[in-house]
């Protein structure tokens, strides 16, 4: 048995890391500075305190002629790692280094991160000298796999110089304005200076301090920042801190309502280097109303440094972060309540979240939230000591049922509103409440019976509703109800709604799907809704006692479209088309 070793296609696997690794050729700016602040962070570790005496990491671009150098001072390459390093797929210097040290002290570790700038230029040119030796050497790599290393005559200070000439279509990568623009937003709060050097002017990119990170932390300026970051003047300021994921950073609460399905531009940094604009995966869902700056040193990068891994360290760090904004909630609520005020008209959408999700939050905010109600808006605090029974409709229901309950004085809870449900659940929990959703035995007890003798004298009526409504497949009864000027009301119970989902799904299905549904279908009882006439309404008083059954008719036909319309309830069966006519025939009896 003969062995044999793999072989890379240099160029193919350029095009997997452009297609599928990285999102976009402005990348190589990232992986330049990376390499960078590692070579930087391995010279600090590997020098003793006397070679460290007066050095100062940093990082030089400069821009001349369409050319990039890129240059740093750290601890830079032997002969030996050149070859091991620049010229081995997926090999790096940090391979040997535990998994912790290699979090807490470097960014990269996959060993593709120099293959990056093959995306812009057709060549790869680097000079380097270690502090551990006096030669210099100049590595240059093509895309074909190719490579040449010769010793560097011309003096060379220890580092890494990288020079890059743009392909013929990646020329705007390099220009001044936009070089800039990606040394900013990928390195500005990394700790070495970044110093840009184009059109005969020297600039550090990244002066800024963060405030954060300040001894005394002043919102004022926190806010500013954020306003400097972001371009919105933001609500409020929470610093963030997790012990897990090593990181630091703030949250900053917006201004305006946003819906929870919202996603928000955040920054998210590893050692100080911009890794993603997506703070999904390291923030809770429920914090969709801040943006966040945040900066880890131990969380693990993905091969393409543009998420992170979700592991257990991702999911404290999530908890971590998500602890720090509740607790800052609370603390307002507590110290300074107009301001949480202000917060809730804004971000109730955001508690109503957070109270369902966190039974903490639930407990402090629960008091404070409202809830729509035939009685107007009634906090959780009312809701929990009123004396009356708590039913509760969904969006569709409410609307139509609120009539008949605010007319008998009774209590019904809109739960159509988002978290509603969930919220009357862990209230129901948490103080042992009945809270039940509107059943078909609560309608029966406010549809009271008609009398024996009233139900002789409208068994025409019925005949001609039923008649009349048999084409739109309901029921029909008659009741006693108020108010009086309701002439009918529509219901449908769950067995209806459970009908009716069941053919809406077999008509719409596939063959595939329509024998297994149709058996199911078949189990289901057919069931329809019921129109309830008014005994108590005026017009329906003079149907009964009407003889002109066409009349009863159209105006039967016409009050069971109201009630539809009403209830905001669905139109199948051109019931517009037939409530104006029916009401032009109406008008031509009249004149």
């Amino acid at each position: 048995m003969s062995d044999y070793r793999f072989k890379v296609n240099l160029s193919g696997m350029i095009e997997i890391l452009s297609d599928h690794l990285y999102s976009s050729p402005d990348v190589y700016i990232r992986e330049l500075l990376q390499n960078a602040v590692d070579a930087v962070v391995a010279r600090k570790k590997n020098s003793s305190a006397a070679e460290l005496q007066g050095y100062e990491g940093s990082i030089d671009v400069y821009l001349e002629d369409n050319t990039l150098r890129f240059i740093d001072n750290g601890i830079g390459l032997t002969d030996e790692e050149i070859h091991k390093f620049l010229s081995i797929i997926g090999e790096s210097s940090k391979k040997q280094l535990n998994e912790a040290a290699l979090r807490s002290d470097y960014i990269g570790k996959f060993g593709i991160g120099l293959l990056s700038c093959f995306m812009v230029s057709n060549e790869i040119v680097v000079k380097t000298r270690s502090i551990r030796s006096e030669d210099a050497f100049i590595w240059i790599g093509k895309p074909d796999g190719t490579y040449t290393l010769d010793k560097y005559g011309e003096p060379h200070d220890p580092g890494t110089e990288i020079i890059l000439t743009p392909k013929e279509d990646c020329l705007p990568y390099f220009e001044p304005d936009r070089v800039r623009e990606l040394l900013l937003h990928y390195g500005q709060i990394l700790p070495y200076p970044i110093n840009l050097h184009a059109e005969g002017e020297s600039d550090r990119i990244n002066f800024q301090v963060l405030p954060w990170e300040k001894e005394n932390v002043d919102k004022s300026e926190l806010l500013e920042y954020g306003y400097d970051m972001f371009r919105t003047k933001f609500f409020d300021a929470v610093i963030l801190k997790s012990e897990s994921g090593d990181a630091t950073g703030v949250a900053f609460i917006l201004p305006y309502q946003v819906h929870s399905s919202a996603k928000q531009k955040h920054l998210v940094y590893l050692k100080n280097m911009l890794v993603t604009e997506k703070g999904d995966e390291i923030l809770p869902d429920w914090a969709f109303f801040t943006r966040c700056i945040i900066n880890s040193q131990n969380l693990r990068p993905t091969a393409s440094r543009e998420g992170f891994y979700n592991d257990e360290v991702l999911e404290k760090t999530r908890i971590e972060l998500g602890r720090c904004i509740t607790d800052h909630l609370v603390q307002m609520a507590r110290d300074n309540h107009q301001l949480f005020e202000s917060f809730m008209r804004i971000h109730e959408l955001a508690i109503r979240s957070i109270a369902c999700a966190n039974d903490e939050m639930f407990d402090t905010f629960i008091d404070e939230l409202y809830f729509h109600t035939t009685k107007g808006y009634l906090t959780g605090r009312e809701l929990r000591t009123t004396n009356e029974d708590l039913v509760y409709a969904d969006i569709s229901e409410f609307k139509h049922l609120s009539q008949i309950f605010m007319a008998q004085n009774k209590l019904l809870i809109d739960a159509g509103y988002v978290y509603t449900i969930e919220l009357l659940d862990k209230l129901s929990v948490k103080y042992d409440l009945a809270i039940t959703r509107v059943s078909v035995d609560i309608i029966d007890d406010m549809l009271v019976d008609i009398s024996p003798r009233d139900a002789e004298t409208c068994v025409d009526f019925l005949t001609i509703a039923e008649e009349s409504l048999k084409g739109y497949k309901v029921n029909v009864d008659i009741k006693k109800f108020v108010p009086s000027d309701m002439a009918a009301f529509y219901y449908i119970d769950d067995d209806v709604m459970l009908y009716q989902q069941v053919q809406n799904a077999l008509n719409q299905s596939e063959d595939v799907f329509s024998g297994m549904l149709a058996e199911f279908a078949s189990a289901v009882e057919e069931a329809y809704p019921t129109v309830f006439f008014n005994f108590n309404n005026p017009v329906i008083r003079n149907l009964i006692n009407c003889k002109d059954r066409k009349l009863i008719s159209d105006i039967v036909t016409v009050q069971y479209i109201q009630t539809l319309l009403i209830g905001d309830f669905p139109l199948r069966n051109n019931e517009l088309g037939t409530l104006n006519f029916k009401l032009l025939d109406l008008f031509d009896r009249c004149i």
